[in-house]
């Protein structure tokens, strides 16, 4: 059992997650690492731990279930672990039209990105609240600034995660608890991989040229953490956008956005 102060990161894995763990492994800190996949987790807690002096555990659990949050609470404090900071990364989005996506899918992005968030800042939360002591960092999006046709209910799971971390920051603030949350743009990692570029029409919006660095991301997020702060968003070229959007109508963002995302048309396999 451990009852050192650790930082809970999930989908610690891979992509943001495993770059935040890697620069904190670097600063001694005892980590632990969650995600879906077990064998990746290994993975990464064998690299950190040959890296660095520092101690890194793993948990493989689905965050995407009904419960799992609970599950994953349960299992820190049965071995002991103080959560001194809580990491939430793990999402996933679907780019299509919302009427296509199985209802399964979008239960399940929710679940993950939404519910599971919640739960944890709640459960974690609490204990840091009565030690007067702890930092929170979720991770939302620049989707969340804005309307996204044909990534809809992603956008508006980032757009909670926004609103809620905010609003979370002012009531936790006078207990000693810092949230923040950190917004990237496109970033060069699996989630992007994940979406064909013959999807989208007229180019492909999240081309890897055009994605972060995901080492750019990691660094943001562990020096919002450090200096505290409410919302950074990553990029100049992202905060500029954001910009934009507030001075000029939601109708002409929600137009300008769907241009950018709308699929392409289905080709027919009948001859």
């Amino acid at each position: 059992m451990s009852s050192a102060k650790s930082i809970l990161i999930t989908g610690g894995g891979g992509g943001i997650g495993l770059e935040v763990a890697r620069l904190l492994a670097s600063r001694e800190h005892s980590l632990i690492l969650v995600g879906r996949d077990a064998v990746r987790l290994q993975t990464a807690a064998n690299e950190l731990r040959a890296a660095h002096v520092t101690e890194v555990h793993v948990h493989s659990i689905d965050l995407s279930e009904p419960g799992a949050a609970h599950r994953l609470f349960e299992h820190t404090e049965k071995h002991g672990f103080q959560i001194d900071t809580l990491i939430n990364n793990a999402g996933f989005g679907i780019v299509d039209a919302h009427i296509e996506i199985e209802p399964a899918q979008i239960y399940r992005m929710l679940q993950l990105n939404v519910v599971a968030v919640a739960e944890l800042c709640r459960l974690y939360g609490e204990s840091m609240k009565q030690r007067r002591a702890g930092r929170i960092l979720n991770v939302a999006s620049t989707a969340a600034f804005q309307p996204t046709p044909y990534f809809a209910a992603y956008g508006a799971s980032k757009a909670f995660v926004l609103n809620f971390s905010e609003a979370l920051a002012k009531e936790m603030e006078d207990h000693g608890v810092r949230v923040s949350c950190l917004a990237p743009g496109p970033t060069d990692t699996d989630f992007f991989n994940s979406v064909d570029p013959q999807r989208i029409d007229g180019g492909h919006f999240f081309r890897q040229e055009s994605r972060t660095d995901p080492r750019k991301v990691a660094q943001a997020g562990v020096d919002l953490m450090v200096r505290g702060g409410l919302t950074h968003v990553v990029g100049t070229t992202n905060r500029l956008m954001i910009l934009g959007n507030r001075l000029v109508p939601r109708a002409m963002v929600a137009a300008i956005t769907k241009r950018m995302l709308r699929l392409a048309p289905v080709k027919s396999t009948m001859t």
